[in-house]
């Protein structure tokens, strides 16, 4: 009688810790879902060290400038350049910042670029991202 009960109870303790790490692990593959779709929209750039040969055939490939629309500047090797995701278009990324700073689009097509991101990006489920924190 009392085996029985023991193995029922180790039976229910098995079977709560299984339920329970489901649960969590549930709980952190959403929590991480939720994390990506809110946080996917402000993406707004990419930031690489221009090669001369990276940025000669991605030029060619998307016909873009080969300089710096801010600065009128070609990059040389090991720049720090930004490609903003909206348009594709790159600039330094000294050039780029401050303009981002002042105004949200691309200084070459005019394309918005989303602002900066709420501190806490889940706080974008239950607020909207016009409304100032």
């Amino acid at each position: 009688m009392y085996a029985e009960t023991v193995f029922k109870f180790c039976k229910y303790i098995t079977v709560s810790i299984m339920v329970a790490s489901i649960v969590v692990f549930s709980l952190r593959l959403f929590s991480k879902l939720a994390i990506f779709i809110v946080t996917r929209p402000w993406r707004r750039y990419r930031t690489f060290k221009f090669r001369s040969s990276q940025g000669k055939t991605a030029v060619n490939k998307h016909s873009y400038p080969l300089y710096c629309v801010v600065c009128l500047q070609e990059p040389e090797e090991g720049d720090k350049m930004r490609r903003l995701t909206i348009c594709r278009h790159c600039f330094h990324a000294d050039c780029i910042d401050p303009w981002l700073g002042e105004t949200l689009t691309c200084p070459l097509c005019r394309a918005e670029v989303p602002s900066l991101p709420p501190v806490n990006p889940l706080l974008l489920l239950f607020f909207s991202a016009n409304k100032e924190l």
